[in-house]
């Protein structure tokens, strides 16, 4: 990757993680062209792959550059007083 490539991905890493949404390692366009393309720009990269025509999900690769530009993030924030709702794929038999 060239200096000037770093420069512009540095801008759409920054641009997905102010505007787009995030669970996990899944980032969702909702369902927004300019989204849907920049997913597909950083998956170009490797940095991130494309789930669907929606959804796109950070690469090891990817998150190795989130951690290098200063883009880690950390363990969710646990506020006092929050409530944090957890999911369960199939209920307990």
């Amino acid at each position: 990757m060239t200096d000037s490539e770093k420069k512009l991905l540095i801008a759409l890493v920054s641009m997905v993680r102010q505007h787009l949404y995030e669970y996990g390692d899944e980032v969702d366009s909702l369902a927004e062209t300019a989204g849907q393309r920049a997913i597909e720009a950083l998956a170009d990269f490797g940095l991130m792959e494309v789930v669907d025509t929606r959804f796109g999900r950070w690469t090891t690769l990817g998150k190795k550059f989130l951690e290098e530009i200063g883009y880690a993030r950390s363990e969710p924030i646990a506020y006092p007083g929050s409530i944090r709702l957890i999911g369960r794929s199939e209920p307990k038999k």
